[in-house]
């Protein structure tokens, strides 16, 4: 995203993975995209943003890239669609997820949002849980995250953690 504010800023990068009820994938490749962006927008991202998606070369592929957000939505939602055909049953899921279903909630992206289950699954409330009525043993075994801030690795990380959780809270 070239910033958090769902009203200013946009999604760069969109990346994608289906899985079970018991987490496993559905497709080991997934499905992702680049979407371009022009350099005045580019240049306007906080120094945030500008730093690590310079350093991940997100930016040059934004610049570089010719899919449109429209282009990247209809992919989206095919790709899901292959997985999940019915309407209201796919879950968005993964870290502070809310954070993306704002800015699936803007044209041309709502068409994906409305074909997903209006409920989410957010990974980082479990950690956030685990934080204030776990262990610290429970919490210093949540596996590692890189901290790349690449999408794809970013939602493999994000099955990982919600897969730990899993086992450690409802193992049964």
């Amino acid at each position: 995203m070239t910033g958090l504010d769902a009203s200013k800023h946009s999604i760069i990068q969109i990346f994608c993975f289906v899985t079970d009820y018991d987490l496993n994938l559905l497709d080991r490749e997934g499905w992702g995209t680049i979407i371009y962006h022009s350099k005045p927008v580019l240049d306007a991202m906080d120094e945030w943003c500008t730093r690590t998606h310079a350093s991940t070369g997100l930016t040059a592929a934004a610049l570089a890239s010719t899919v449109t957000p429209e282009e990247a939505a209809a992919g989206l939602l095919r790709y899901i669609q292959t997985h999940v055909p019915e309407a209201s049953k796919a879950v968005l899921a993964g870290n502070t997820v809310h954070a993306d279903r704002a800015f699936l909630s803007k044209p041309p992206y709502d068409k994906v949002l409305a074909h997903l289950h209006y409920r989410i699954f957010d990974v980082s409330t479990i950690k956030e849980a685990v934080r204030r009525w776990g262990s610290d043993k429970m919490l210093q075994q949540v596996p590692r995250k890189k901290g790349l801030h690449e999408a794809r690795q970013d939602i493999l990380e994000s099955i990982e953690e919600a897969k730990y959780y899993r086992k450690v809270l409802f193992p049964n």
